[in-house]
């Protein structure tokens, strides 16, 4: 690596704030304010890595993105690692290897000459990457909140295995008890409190380090705020009339960084048992502090991290249909924020069914509502899905209609979806319905979008412009592609060809239409197309005046028979 050595050297020797470049044991030393660093090149041909910089020998470790852990070697003292690029922040491929060296080197020389702000800045960029390097992992906790915003007593709960989780007052968690809904997974710890305090000024906090730990004065510092008001006054009263006895106890602090909500706890142990405001006790009694290893895990905080619209966790919908296009929905609108979900369907699982559904091959012969309930809940313990095992009828529908924000029906059957409507509509539903179809073949699937006090619904797609019922207007196929694509088993029962594409992507386009239905975005009931390449929304152009269920013709017919 001769070459290299020269261009390192080379480009290092032409910094005025660089002094002392030599090159010792194959190593390449320098030095910048009298700390000593030495640079790891890389090789020319290595397009895709960059270079990396130590530092030597040295004990401050109150210095932003200096890592904490130490490189021992035998000869030379110990190295610590320079952290100057965030992951795939550059394309290294994108640069010769000249500018990876110079922007290696101005990047260390820009973070070694940062303002006091700016150190504290950086500092609370990493905070709980500090913060969890010295805290006791064996200890660690999740920690569920919904409001993160106001001050609160929390509970704290441990399982079998000794794991902790704190849990704000509100949040209904699926995994408490077994199966058999008797025994208790997670058991509440009433003689542990634990404290939410969150923060609305976080200027002057800064993480621990291996080389300043927190105690007692920095918790003092954040509630009293001598010098920046750290939390609200509201929060200040709260804690001045907060009592308790115990002698340990967890505070969980919050606060927003470049936009980022992060959270750290901390346990303070106090020397008497004494009941004693927090405030006093704080002052006068605490003699130890422990940051925890801790983690945010609640439903919120994961939705709010992947950039999902935490305005629809409240939502509920109704999901009619378990079968393959259900399975995918239904999969996808839990990782999209709706958490709350009731399943109807009385089919069960099959081998057949395994390469197109969402459930594993554990669950053939078992009831697909209950499948997916079982593995939707597993994804987190505040998805909540009610698996009912039957066909919803029209009295059950009369009756979950009103229950709900979305109503979604993804069933194979076209009379299900005809009966439905009709009762719907007869029965002015206020909740708004999404239709979703696949046509034989894979090709062509489509999304009928219906708020029942507008023009248009399910029937219209099954009514000509005189008022006459044909088959579905929005397929595309004909029956020669839907005799091929059909698989007869015997004694009635078919099962369609479509594959999983149609699946994949037309589950996509609804979670958009989903998103705009909560939105209120939708201005008129809509008919959505969705090809191999295009989704086509074609307003409500569907709908026909003299459908026999929304249009003029049930109008004519209920002022024949005397009704309104």
């Amino acid at each position: 690596m001769g070459k290299e050595k020269e261009i390192v050297k080379d480009i290092l020797m032409s910094y005025d704030e660089i002094s002392q470049v030599r090159e010792e044991d194959e190593k390449i030393f320098f030095s910048i304010n009298n700390m000593e660093f030495v640079f790891g090149y890389i090789r020319i041909e290595n397009k895709t890595d960059k270079p990396e910089i130590m530092i030597r020998n040295d004990e401050k470790y109150d210095y932003p993105h200096i890592m904490p852990f130490r490189l021992q070697t035998q000869d030379d003292g110990d190295y610590r690692i320079v952290c100057l690029y965030a992951s795939n922040e550059t394309i290294n491929f994108m640069s010769s290897y000249e500018e990876k060296i110079i922007e290696t080197i101005d990047r260390l020389i820009h973070l070694l000459t940062l303002s006091p702000k700016q150190i504290e800045e950086e500092f609370q960029k990493e905070f709980l990457f500090y913060w969890n390097d010295v805290a006791k992992y064996e200890n660690s906790i999740k920690i569920y909140l919904r409001n993160n915003k106001e001050y609160d007593e929390l509970n704290v709960y441990v399982n079998q295995q000794g794991y902790c989780r704190v849990v704000q007052s509100g949040i209904k968690l699926n995994d408490v008890k077994s199966n058999d809904k008797k025994t208790k997974i997670w058991r509440h710890i009433p003689d542990l409190s634990a404290f939410y305090i969150p923060i609305i000024n976080n200027r002057g906090i800064l993480p621990p380090t291996r080389g300043r730990m927190w105690d007692k004065k920095d918790i003092v510092n954040i509630i009293y705020g001598k010098d920046y008001n750290h939390i609200s006054e509201a929060t200040y009263q709260k804690l001045k009339k907060e009592k308790t006895k115990q002698k340990t106890i967890v505070l969980i602090f919050g606060m927003t960084v470049n936009d980022n909500n992060i959270v750290f706890a901390v346990t303070i142990h106090f020397r008497s048992s004494v009941s004693d405001t927090l405030f006093y006790k704080l002052n006068n009694m605490a003699y130890s502090v422990e940051p925890i290893y801790s983690k945010r895990a609640d439903y919120y905080y994961l939705c709010e991290q992947i950039g999902n619209d935490t305005s629809i966790l409240d939502k509920k919908v109704l999901l009619i249909g378990a079968g393959s296009m259900g399975s995918y929905v239904a999969k996808e609108i839990v990782k999209a924020g709706i958490c709350n979900l009731t399943i109807y369907d009385s089919d069960k699982v099959e081998d057949e069914n395994l390469l197109r559904h969402r459930v594993s091959g554990f669950w053939v012969s078992s009831s697909k509502v209950f499948s997916l309930k079982q593995e939707l809940e597993l994804l987190h313990p505040e998805i909540h899905v009610n698996a009912i095992n039957k066909d919803i009828d029209e009295v059950l529908l009369k009756e979950e209609m009103k229950k709900y924000d979305l109503i979604i029906f993804t069933v194979g059957k076209s009379d299900v979806q005809l009966a439905a409507n009709c009762v719907l509509e007869q029965e002015k539903c206020s909740t708004d319905v999404l239709y979703v179809w696949l046509e034989a073949g894979g090709t062509n699937s489509h999304i009928l979008y219906v708020d029942y006090s507008k023009r248009g619904c399910f029937e219209c797609l099954f009514t000509d412009e005189y008022g006459n019922v044909v088959n579905n207007k929005a397929n595309i196929v004909t029956d020669e592609v839907i005799e091929k694509n059909t698989l007869r088993n015997g004694c009635g029962a078919t099962r369609v060809k479509y594959g999983t594409a149609i699946l994949l992507r037309t589950t996509s386009v609804l979670l958009n239409v989903i998103q705009k239905v909560f939105g209120k975005e939708m201005e008129e009931n809509c008919l959505f197309d969705i090809t191999e390449t295009i989704v086509n929304n074609r307003g409500n152009s569907f709908y026909e005046g003299k459908c026999n269920c929304c249009g003029i013709k049930r109008i004519e017919t209920m002022y024949r028979n005397g009704t309104s």
